[in-house]
């Protein structure tokens, strides 16, 4: 027995040299990949400044989501698509899913391209977060999974609508707006609450969002007495609003700008002295609750933030991110964790909190009225 098992031993010692040769040649198994997360913003073109905006925001909230772990105890990785326009947005987003691999997609920075790209988002079963398109029509379509961080229309509107009837009454009153996605949706919900408040506009004039030459709009308002003009603008409206009114050496009692271009601080650098007084409604611009978030943005990006898209993004997009890191990575669970999430206003550093609504609308999330000065916008006095 001892001869024979010391012949089977030897006999069998190739195989085994060779079954271990092959066990050390064997190659380890690939560390699991990051989460890939997919951003739909606009990198180029008009809204272009806005996108940036708000891609500095997400990175700042995948910074401050990695530094305690990443998801799943993996880094956060960012895809960006840009979706300049309506008729590639969809493919655009089509291609972070199928190419990139996105479990989920974060949309920001203009409504137009907003409704192609969360449709495209839809169709393939992708949670699709909109930090801060605020077109009210987005939650309007019964999509499962879609849900906007950020205010709607309605409340820029509603905020703008009472701003005028507090601070300005008996004023005769004109609505100008860009018709694009957003502020088409703000012209409409603010001409409906003047109406339900019997408050007459005096002029109400809409202009492709295209057109890069006002004069004639400011013209009809100089002509029928406006004194407050309410101004639903895009990033480069405000500036050919301003240089019209200029022209006609003509300047109303107050401007309450509703749009994303009255938030731009790279609008009150152009504008200098004939931008300062004016009213704004929009989200909040880094209130003292987000003074980290302010110190961080300036040490990376070498600049002071640039608007409040970045700080509104900044919150929607940690939510998402600290969020689908409980769920374990699993994207699948995501929107119902959202839509169980409660957290009371002046929960997040920029004073939102977080209901979402049947629709998908965070409920929570606010518009404040706001004031340039010395280049800063502040709450208004």
């Amino acid at each position: 027995m001892t001869k024979l098992s010391r012949r089977l031993l030897l006999s069998a010692g190739p195989c085994l040299a060779g079954g271990l040769a092959r066990a050390s040649n064997a190659k380890p198994p690939k560390p699991a990949a990051p989460p890939v997360v997919g951003l739909a913003l606009p990198r180029s073109g008009d809204f272009s400044v806005i996108g940036d905006e708000c891609l500095r925001g997400i990175q700042l909230a995948a910074d401050a989501v990695n530094l305690t772990g990443g998801i799943a105890g993996k880094p956060v990785a960012l895809s960006v698509a840009d979706t300049v326009a309506q008729a590639q947005a969809g493919a655009a987003v089509g291609a972070l899913i199928s190419v990139q691999h996105a479990a989920l997609v974060l949309g920001g920075g203009n409504s137009d391209i907003a409704y192609p790209a969360s449709a495209a988002a839809e169709l393939a079963q992708v949670p699709f977060i909109e930090l801060n398109a605020p077109a009210d029509g987005l939650t309007a379509r019964g999509f499962k999974f879609l849900l906007r961080t950020g205010p709607d229309t309605g409340m820029i509107a509603a905020l703008a609508v009472s701003t005028v009837l507090a601070r300005f009454p008996g004023r005769k009153i004109g609505l100008l707006f860009n018709t694009g996605a957003s502020g088409g949706a703000i012209a409409a919900a603010v001409l409906k609450a003047f109406a339900a408040a019997k408050v007459p506009v005096q002029l109400a004039i809409g202009y492709a969002a295209d057109v890069m030459d006002l004069h004639d709009p400011v013209g009809r308002l100089q002509r029928a007495g406006v004194q407050v003009v309410l101004h639903a603008a895009g990033p480069s409206d405000v500036l050919a609003y301003f240089q019209a009114m200029q022209a006609r050496s003509w300047q109303p009692q107050a401007v309450l700008g509703c749009g994303a271009g009255y938030a731009l601080r790279e609008n009150a650098v152009a504008l200098g002295a004939a931008f300062a007084g004016t009213l704004v409604v929009a989200a909040p611009f880094y209130p003292p609750g987000a003074d980290a978030i302010a110190q961080a943005y300036a040490t990376r990006f070498g600049m002071g933030p640039q608007s409040p898209d970045s700080l509104t993004a900044y919150v929607g997009a940690k939510l998402a991110l600290t969020t689908l890191n409980a769920q374990g990575d699993a994207s699948g669970k995501l929107i119902d964790a959202l839509r169980k999430t409660d957290i009371p206003i002046g929960g997040l550093e920029n004073g939102f909190g977080i209901a979402f609504d049947l629709s998908g609308q965070n409920t929570r999330s606010l518009v404040t009225l706001q004031q340039w000065r010395n280049l800063t916008l502040i709450p208004a006095g």
